[in-house]
């Protein structure tokens, strides 16, 4: 065992003076062990192989990330010529046409004036509609023909009465030629009753062509009134087709230029960080390197 350098008084030999003594004692104890006070020995630090971050960290994913974001700056772009060449919305005096881009809808109104009569039409037209659908066409051929036969029915019992009266003052009522010249009256009379009968069938028809044709009409009308504001949209999809967008192949490139740079970029920067511990290692020619020499 060592002596303590405060067990006794003196210089020790080989030192300066009992303070520097006491210091390297102090410290040796520290350090946890010693020989002799002579000879100190320090414990000898850990050794082992020193830890070299090799790889280059996220040289393998940036790419990637920047084909990624080179991507997303195609789809906006992409994005943005849409919203830009989409139809434009319309308002004037006819009705507005209003453009929903993001709903992907364009939606068309009438001013309120032309509105109402649009209703209006639309009203009348079903109203058409509903009277072609009820009228029975042999029905309405008989009622045509009791109404003319009612206003002819005076008139021809006025002319039986002075056929008779005209027989009947040549003394032939009731003998056969006055029969034959009172049968031809009635018998034109009969003729006439039937031509009207075949005349009602065909007025009647006209009448459901009639009613069918003006209820057409109304809902033609209205179809008409309601495209009134295609025209404005057509001018507004023109208008927004017409937005300057040539240099969207420009901006195309320029977004696949900075792909190329970022990777050119990352890529040298990889290489010079192999370099290095290349260098420091060997590289791949076995010669051992810096840190080779310095371990072998």
């Amino acid at each position: 065992m060592a002596r303590n350098p405060n067990s006794g008084t003196g210089t020790p030999a080989g030192w300066k003076s009992a303070a520097d003594y006491g210091k390297a004692y102090a410290a040796q104890r520290r350090a946890g062990g010693y020989r002799s006070l002579d000879a100190p020995v320090y414990p000898k630090k850990k050794t082992g192989m020193m830890q070299i971050p090799l790889g280059g960290g996220r040289r393998g994913g940036d790419n990637v990330g920047f084909a990624w974001d080179d991507y997303n700056r195609q789809m906006a772009l992409m994005d943005k010529i849409g919203e830009m060449s989409a139809g434009y919305s319309t308002y004037g005096t006819l009705g507005d046409t209003v453009v929903d881009y993001e709903g992907k809808k364009v939606t068309q109104t009438l001013s309120p004036e032309l509105q109402a009569q649009y209703d209006a039409l639309l009203g009348r037209s079903a109203l058409s509609q509903s009277k072609v659908s009820d009228l029975d066409p042999i029905a309405l051929q008989q009622y045509i023909y009791d109404q003319n036969l009612a206003l002819k029915q005076p008139a021809q019992e006025d002319l039986r009465t002075q056929t008779m009266e005209s027989l009947a003052a040549k003394g032939m009522l009731g003998s056969t030629g006055g029969a034959g010249l009172y049968g031809q009256v009635e018998e034109s009379i009969q003729r006439s009753n039937a031509q009207d009968f075949a005349d009602a069938m065909m007025q009647g028809q006209s009448l459901v062509d009639m009613e069918r044709a003006r209820g057409q009409q109304d809902l033609s009308t209205a179809m008409a009134m309601g495209g009134a504001q295609v025209p404005f949209m057509e001018s507004g999809r023109l208008y927004g087709q017409g937005t300057h967008t040539k240099n969207v192949e420009g901006v195309s490139a320029a977004s696949r230029n900075i792909f190329g740079q970022q990777a050119a970029q990352s890529m040298g920067r990889a290489k010079q960080k192999q370099g290095i511990w290349d260098m420091l290692l060997g590289g791949g020619g076995g010669g051992g390197g810096f840190l080779g020499g310095l371990f072998g």
